[in-house]
């Protein structure tokens, strides 16, 4: 995989939050999903590319299914639009949870000089939300040995009942994976004072500023796009 500095990653994440204020028609929005998956194409994440435009297509198909219901397709359409608006933003959550580790992560935020508060609470989250991920993953499966999915079907007739096998293990798991996450923290000594070492070598490099030059590019061009489209 192509190195790419963390503290880079952050400044096109950054850049993705301003997109998604300044990106509003639906070409331009599928314009940044594209300029995503390059970016993951780049960095050999092919998979995760194929998940983020099988995404991205699902959610267009349905807006142009449910425009044509009426009012109830308008409602249920403008949901289908806003889930479409932050596709990109899953492309950044890729790119920073596959391509970048934990001790990268806290390493970049403290090479920032940022506060220990916001980097302790960013680089636990950056963890814990992988984590609640796979805690899904898992709860899904023992869902299908009690013969229970999360089908439409179900989810319509048998709400009470998902909400019993999903969320109050859910609501478990998160407790527990805190304290887990916590006591990690503490081990890895997050809350020394000062800088703390790293084995992982943070460098510059010519390819970051190519990165940077093309995100900026790339901003300017759905500035004056989404100016004149």
């Amino acid at each position: 995989m192509p190195h790419i500095d963390p503290r880079t990653k952050i400044l096109h994440t950054f850049a993705q939050t301003i997109l998604l204020f300044v990106v509003r028609s639906n070409l331009g929005i599928i314009i940044n999903l594209c300029f995503m998956a390059l970016i993951l194409s780049y960095l050999k994440k092919i998979y995760y590319v194929k998940r983020l435009l099988a995404y991205g297509a699902a959610l267009f198909l349905c807006m142009v299914l449910l425009s044509f219901l009426g009012a109830a397709g308008k409602f249920f359409g403008l949901t289908a639009y806003i889930l479409f608006k932050f596709s990109p933003v899953l492309g950044n959550y890729y790119l920073m949870t596959k391509t970048v580790s934990v001790s990268q992560f806290i390493s970049s935020l403290e090479r920032m000089k940022l506060p220990k508060s916001i980097t302790v609470t960013l680089g636990v989250t950056l963890r814990f939300i992988p984590t609640i991920a796979e805690e899904l993953r898992i709860i899904k499966q023992s869902m299908k040995i009690r013969n229970v999915s999360l089908g439409i079907g179900n989810i319509l007739t048998k709400p009470i009942t998902l909400l019993e096998y999903m969320l109050v293990p859910l609501m478990m798991r998160f407790v527990k994976v805190s304290e887990e996450l916590a006591a990690s923290a503490i081990v890895r000594g997050i809350e020394k004072p000062g800088l703390r070492t790293s084995l992982t070598e943070l460098k510059i490099t010519w390819k970051d500023f190519i990165y940077v030059f093309v995100i900026v590019i790339f901003m300017i061009f759905m500035y004056f796009f989404e100016l004149y489209v």
